[in-house]
């Protein structure tokens, strides 16, 4: 299974309070298929989310849904009658007749938990949610087909604190983030504890890489520039050789060019370890600097 199957198959393992029942079939409903006196419906690949959205509308309201399957292993459910169709919307506060489909809030009772907004937003991913495997990318969103319940989404989100950008694609209003702290917050605040340690180890693994991939850039730069800088200082000694014997040098510029000959690409701290006595790098590169001054003078002559 993808990793959004596993999530909703977790997700519908918790056993809420009965006022968070009530409000996760709630979120089931209305972002499913369809939620109206002439359709209540629901398409799903996944068969959990299936025998939870019936077993969840049997046990509030009575009424037992029809479910097929095809051979391609998808799930319809669907509420066959109107009658039961009605009585389920007039449990949730519906008519039928409603012009605009909102979010009727009274479903979601307040307390300080906020814990039926959370079983809200819970139902609200098993129908119309998807959630990208983090190890390759960071990315949940809710696909809804009416922009008004787009909004009440949007504005239940935002009371739990999380953070959701929109947009609309394929004649859908789409509610989503793509960071990877805030992927942790949902998956969090739905209770699906088990994808939620996942996607914190994942996330700090791939930090942990980025850091070495980082030191392991910088260290390499810093190899190169050495590197470079070292076949600049053997240019310079070699003009130099061009015109007058090693022996003619100085002792201490004498011993820098022996070494840097033979070590042409170890850093000017490694090339100072090895004068005697010690050198520090700055003292190695004043040194350097006098050889290029010494090259610029024979160039002259």
């Amino acid at each position: 299974m993808s990793f959004s199957s596993d999530v909703k198959t977790e997700l519908t393992g918790l056993i809420p309070s009965a006022c968070c029942t009530k409000a996760e079939a709630f979120g089931m409903l209305i972002f499913g298929r369809a939620f109206s006196l002439s359709e209540i419906s629901l398409m799903t690949e996944i068969q959990a989310v299936a025998e939870h959205y019936c077993t969840s509308i049997r046990d509030l309201t009575g009424v037992t849904p029809e479910i097929t399957c095809s051979k391609a292993g998808n799930y319809k459910i669907n509420i066959p009658t109107r009658a039961d169709r009605l009585k389920i919307l007039e449990y949730f506060g519906y008519t039928g007749k409603e012009i605009t489909l909102r979010v009727n809030l009274s479903n979601l009772e307040q307390s300080n938990e906020d814990c039926c907004s959370k079983a809200f937003l819970r139902g609200a991913f098993l129908v119309c949610g998807s959630v990208t495997d983090p190890q390759k990318d960071y990315h949940i969103e809710f696909s809804v087909t009416k922009a008004k319940l787009c909004e009440d989404l949007m504005q239940i989100i935002g009371d739990l604190g999380l953070r959701c950008k929109k947009i609309v694609r394929n004649n859908s209003y789409v509610v989503y983030s793509k960071e990877a702290e805030s992927i942790e917050d949902y998956i969090g605040t739905m209770g699906a504890n088990n994808a939620f340690l996942e996607v914190m180890q994942t996330r700090a693994m791939k930090d942990i890489k980025n850091q070495i991939n980082r030191r392991s850039n910088f260290e390499s730069a810093n190899l190169s520039r050495s590197i470079e800088a070292g076949l600049k200082q053997v240019a310079v000694i070699e003009e130099i050789l061009s015109k007058i014997k090693l022996s003619d040098m100085t002792k201490d510029l004498e011993e820098l060019c022996s070494l840097r000959l033979e070590n042409p690409d170890i850093s000017l701290d490694e090339l100072g370890k090895m004068m005697n006595p010690e050198l520090s790098r700055s003292a190695v590169s004043r040194r350097f600097k006098k050889l290029e001054k010494i090259a610029a003078e024979l160039k002259t002559k």
